[in-house]
């Protein structure tokens, strides 16, 4: 392809290859002969590099090399710097002069270190080497698609785009936490064998006393001492050695309205985060932990375990739903469109070009028989031909029927009319003309008059088709035709699925979401729907964890802790399902918690409300002019649509904390002090409920 610079060095030859050969030739044949050597010149170095890109560009592969501390890594961590290398090499028989190779980042990484791109001669079994240093702040999944290669001439006058594909995913596995600082305080352990070598046929605490301590509210009453208790005038508990580890199941909500935000910091993220300090810590504590996700469809459980290919398991598991995106329902096709198509462009340039992906000139035709009127120009463009046919064939041939009487009266009027008009034009026009030409004029003007509204239903016709080609519309037409061949090759179909993904919008939308969710390529959604509804309430996951949270309580052995991380403050009354089955739990003597995420710009529910204005302030006065500026009325109408929905937000969260409260559950906000510590006490607190076996 032809680059800027060649453009203008192929004008400026043809403009003096112009002026030489047919403005100044009799003067001077420098310019001609000048320009005809500098075209020749220009074609010789086209078909150099026509041939060497070919030759090299087809045999480039390349080979990716990922390491973390030093190591091949086939997962990361989050928070902890990784290095990339790429090599890129051919083994064909020329050498790449200059070539632009640039690895293609993926989503939710910074750059630390070094450059993902590189400026080099690629010499045949000599790799080009691009070396750089990310850092992925937040679990998730990382995708690396490949690397660009750009080659072009030493002039700059042609250029060549490829895209080495070779795609590769890697887990962002949530960081490690320090197990000591997560570890109960009071807890130390003896030279008994930890739990899991020797069997204990019950869970509960152990037999050898550890401690005496202050008694807390909610310690039983068994576990109270109580001759310590008298001599010292006032409670104090009994704590055992080698407390036998509990059982703690994480649910974690998955679903679209937890999946909205930018990416690694969306609200899933941090729930992700959450879980797995709470997994972690539960396990360095030697307890078993479980893992349960769902979202408005189906749960997917992980049992109780504490072993370490468990907890890579559980945070394998957090990765995976971290790199969740939210569905594409209700997004323009027009938007889908303009995300997508820069992207297949990027990633499959030989399958995008117009050279393979055309667009033929009759798809742009914009059709007039889709619309309910464009049948009144069909049959403009139609009836008065046809009878004219029948009056015709009616007066040639007495067998054929005639016209209905006011119909023939109408069509006679008409010819009559048009005939006239005819005799009349044509003598205005060429009366003084040979009687031929006087005929030959009659003949085109007669017909003309006779079928004018056939003519001029034909014209619309006619102009409403080519529309077709111009405009918005048509660029579009052309973009989601290009994708739909894409797609339908992707997907092994036949020419049947272009059709599909050209005129139904909402399989080529669905289609198109697909495409960007596999790439990692996040697309803007609408939060409310026409009728100014949240689309991302899911009302479906509280039925669905509410049945979730039953299995894990038919298969308890013992009291257990469930902890909710879970979307719920916009429910309101579909949270049913939860309450009845949190109200199960609780009289099979376990404990919920629910951690609720909050928003980052929304207030806390139990601030003190604003202070209530002086008696008289809010009376109606007349504004001035700067407040009548069109962006100062814009900016109160955004203050007051934030506050309605921050205070529709804290009243709906207040209602759902009601309900589960109401059942025994404890409710708290993710960014309410530590949740981790908050889960760990309640573990303590349910270690010290159980009775010594």
């Amino acid at each position: 392809m032809l680059t800027a610079r060649g453009w203008w060095f192929l004008l400026i030859v043809s403009f003096i290859l112009v002026m030489g050969a047919f403005v100044i030739p009799y003067f001077t044949t420098v310019p001609a002969l000048l320009a005809v050597t500098l075209l020749g010149w220009f074609v010789w170095e086209y078909l150099q590099f026509h041939t060497r890109s070919n030759a090299a560009v087809s045999r480039l592969r390349q080979k990716r090399f990922v390491t973390q501390s030093g190591r091949d890594a086939p997962m990361l961590w989050a928070n902890v710097p990784f290095q990339v290398r790429v090599q890129v090499r051919h083994d064909g028989f020329v050498t790449i002069d200059y070539a632009l190779v640039e690895d293609r980042l993926p989503a939710g990484a910074n750059v630390l270190a070094g450059e993902p791109s590189n400026h080099a001669t690629v010499r045949s079994g000599e790799p080009a080497d691009v070396a750089y240093t990310l850092l992925c702040p937040a679990p998730g999944v990382l995708r690396f698609e490949g690397v660009k290669v750009r080659v072009a001439d030493l002039h700059g006058f042609f250029y060549r785009r490829i895209f080495l594909r070779d795609p590769i995913e890697y887990l962002v596995l949530p960081p490690l936490v320090s197990e000591e600082s997560r570890q109960r305080a009071d807890k130390r352990f003896n030279t008994l064998p930890p739990p899991g070598i020797h069997r204990l046929r019950r869970p509960g605490s152990g037999d050898e006393l550890l401690d005496l301590r202050d008694y807390r509210p909610g310690d039983p009453p068994k576990m109270i001492a109580w001759k310590p208790s008298a001599r010292k005038d006032k409670l104090i508990t009994k704590e055992y050695e080698n407390d036998v580890p509990v059982r703690c199941v994480l649910f974690l909500d998955t679903s679209d309205g937890v999946r909205l935000g930018p990416p690694g910091n969306t609200l899933l993220t941090r729930l992700a985060g959450v879980t797995a300090v709470v997994a972690q810590a539960t396990a360095a504590n030697r307890d078993l932990v479980g893992l349960t996700t769902f979202d408005d469809e189906a749960a997917h459980p992980v049992p109780p375990a504490r072993t370490q290919t468990h907890m890579i398991n559980v945070l394998r598991k957090l990765a995976e739903v971290s790199a969740l995106q939210p569905g594409t329902a209700g997004v323009e096709t027009e938007l889908l469109t303009a995300r997508a198509y820069p992207l297949a462009h990027e990633l499959y340039p030989e399958l995008m070009s117009r050279k393979t992906n055309t667009v033929p000139l009759r798809r742009l035709w914009k059709p007039l028989l889709d619309k309910w009127w464009g049948w009144l120009v069909f049959a403009l463009v139609v009836i008065p031909p046809a009878l004219l046919a029948w009056k015709a064939a009616s007066v040639l041939d007495p067998d054929v029927a005639r016209l209905p009487r006011p119909v023939n009266r109408v069509i006679v009027q008409w010819l009559a009319a048009t005939f006239d008009f005819g005799v009349r034009t044509t003598g205005g026009l060429v009366g003084r003309e040979p009687l031929a030409v006087r005929v030959l004029v009659f003949l085109i003007v007669w017909p003309a008059a006779l079928l004018l509204p056939s003519v001029l239903a034909g014209l619309f016709w006619l102009l409403h088709g080519v529309t077709g080609f111009f405009g918005a519309a048509a660029q579009e037409l052309k973009k989601r035709k290009r994708l739909a061949a894409l797609f339908s090759l992707q997907d092994g179909a036949g020419p049947d699925a272009v059709e599909r993904y050209v005129h139904d919008d909402a399989a080529y939308a669905e289609r198109a979401g697909a495409f960007l969710r596999h790439h990692h390529l996040r697309c803007p959604v609408p939060l409310y729907d026409d009728q100014g509804r949240y689309r991302f309430r899911c009302e479906e996951k509280a039925e669905v964890l509410g049945s979730a949270l039953i299995r894990a309580v038919s298969r308890a052995r013992d009291n257990e802790l469930y902890v909710i991380l879970a979307d719920l403050a916009e429910l309101g009354p579909d949270i049913e399902p939860l309450v009845k089955a949190c109200r199960v739990a609780r009289a099979r003597r376990h404990h919920v918690m629910v951690i609720v995420p909050w928003p980052a710009d929304v207030s806390a529910p139990d601030d003190a409300p604003p202070a209530p204005e002086a008696p008289g302030a809010g009376a109606p006065r007349r504004r001035t002019a700067a407040e009548m500026a069109p962006g100062e009325r814009q900016k109160r109408i955004t203050k007051l649509v934030r506050d309605n929905l921050t205070r529709q937000y804290h009243e709906s969260f207040r209602l759902t904390r009601r309900a589960l409260a109401g059942v025994g559950a404890t409710v708290v906000r993710a960014n309410d002090g530590d949740a981790v510590r908050l889960v760990l006490d309640r573990l303590d607190r349910l270690r010290g409920m159980r009775s010594r076996r």
